[in-house]
């Protein structure tokens, strides 16, 4: 009864594991995967379009308001010495004082170059975010082809604990530990399945897949050597982050508020024109009945200078609190440049530890310990925990190189560039 509750779960272990990789031909590649993110991603088409629309207000806010057109009827005629007054037309044009709508422009072109850092951060953040899925599903992939190999090693340990039992060489509770540790593993495929359906519906998400497409494997991670010292990394961010850009020209479009905040105290313009139609008078004068036009001048008065001068102390505010969001978002990035660099040679270590020692290690006492226990020198429970070691050293390989790789993708995050 014991060996068929095995076998059935063995079979549900292996059909739930075929599951996670619907097509055993399809390999994922990173780099189209970037592609159709920045290609589809909303967020990344959001951004691009508020910085076209920012583009666009450029032109209005330099131009001058529309020209006003205006008639008038005289229900109840003007008499003049020439005659009647009839009709009046106008028209009148307001132009602000010679400056102002140079710096609104320059002001809207600083806000429509902050949106386009928003745009470059917005695909930055895309593509970290592609990364850091696709090296999760890597561990996971790798997970999974470790733990059906650790399996099949088990399987052989079962028939070797099997026949030493049968000979009466060997307890049957070796045997019950080896279908119980089989069991276990069987249990690790099915949470690594549902964690791999999880982050291939997260990536689905990113790339504005439709729900539930499905993902091929994730067969290799290149292991790049980093060679970046902090000095360069500091030296990079500073010339790409898009958010320290962002906010350095932040600084530039409350500069240029504030000067037009200043020429509130200077008046605006309106020039006008107007025609007054005159009917025939009652005089032989040669001038008799002859229209009349005019022209006119107007300024406003910026009087209230209460209110003048609150404008003009919002904006100094404004600029002071660009400057000071510019210092806290280098003070960020600093930071985590720093951060990011000592935990990628931290992991570059962990990795060559692994490589170089843990591993051939964790290996040779395995072999040691399954030749051990087919000559009866060593007990099954210290082939299992061998076994087990050696599962766990493998595991913890590949998550150092998962976590290695999203460390740099994090900082091609933070410096605002590839590596």
């Amino acid at each position: 009864m014991r060996y068929l509750f095995l076998t059935i779960l063995l079979t549900a272990g292996a059909l739930f594991v075929s599951d996670v990789f619907p097509d055993d031909n399809a390999a994922e590649n990173m780099a189209d995967l970037i592609t159709e993110a920045l290609d589809n991603n909303p967020a990344v088409q959001e951004s691009y379009n508020l910085w076209k629309a920012a583009e666009y207000k450029i032109r209005t806010v330099k131009s001058l308001p529309d020209p006003v057109a205006q008639y008038q009827y005289f229900g109840e005629s003007v008499e003049t010495r020439v005659g009647p007054q009839k009709n009046k037309y106008g028209v009148s044009q307001k132009i602000p004082f010679p400056g102002k709508l140079g710096l609104k422009g320059r002001a809207q072109s600083k806000q429509a170059e902050i949106f386009k850092e928003r745009y470059e951060a917005a695909k930055r953040e895309v593509i970290k975010n592609v990364k850091f899925v696709y090296y999760d599903i890597f561990w996971v992939d790798k997970a999974v082809q470790i733990t059906e190999e650790e399996k099949a090693i088990l399987e052989s340990l079962e028939k070797v604990a099997q026949k030493r039992y049968e000979s009466d060489f060997t307890p049957q509770q070796d045997v019950i530990k080896a279908q119980v540790k089989l069991s276990k593993l069987i249990d690790n495929l099915l949470r690594l399945n549902q964690n791999r359906k999880s982050l291939v519906a997260k990536l689905n998400t990113v790339l504005n897949r439709p729900r539930g497409a499905e993902l091929g494997k994730v067969t290799n991670v290149d292991y790049s050597e980093f060679q970046y010292d902090l000095q360069s990394l500091h030296e990079i961010a500073g010339d790409s982050r898009q958010e320290l850009i962002a906010a350095n020209m932040d600084i530039e479009r409350a500069e240029y508020e504030r000067s037009l905040a200043k020429m509130d105290y200077l008046p605006d313009f309106n020039f006008g024109f107007d025609y007054i139609q005159v009917g025939d008078g009652y005089t032989m004068s040669p001038d008799d009945g002859q229209d009349a036009w005019m022209v006119s001048v107007a300024v406003n008065i910026p009087l209230w200078f209460d209110k003048l001068n609150a404008q003009v102390n919002e904006k100094k505010a404004q600029l002071e609190a660009a400057r000071k969001n510019y210092e806290n978002m280098e003070n960020d990035v600093s930071f985590e440049v720093d951060d990011l660099y000592f935990k990628i040679l931290t992991y570059k270590d962990i990795i060559s530890l692994y490589k170089t020692a843990l591993i051939p290690q964790s290996e040779q006492a395995f072999d040691a310990a399954k030749a051990g226990y087919e000559t009866g020198k060593v007990d099954f429970l210290n082939w299992l925990d061998a076994e087990r070691i050696l599962l766990q050293t493998r595991l913890a390989y590949y998550k150092a190189i998962t976590d290695y790789r999203k460390s740099i993708a994090f900082l091609e995050r933070v410096i605002g560039n590839d590596l």
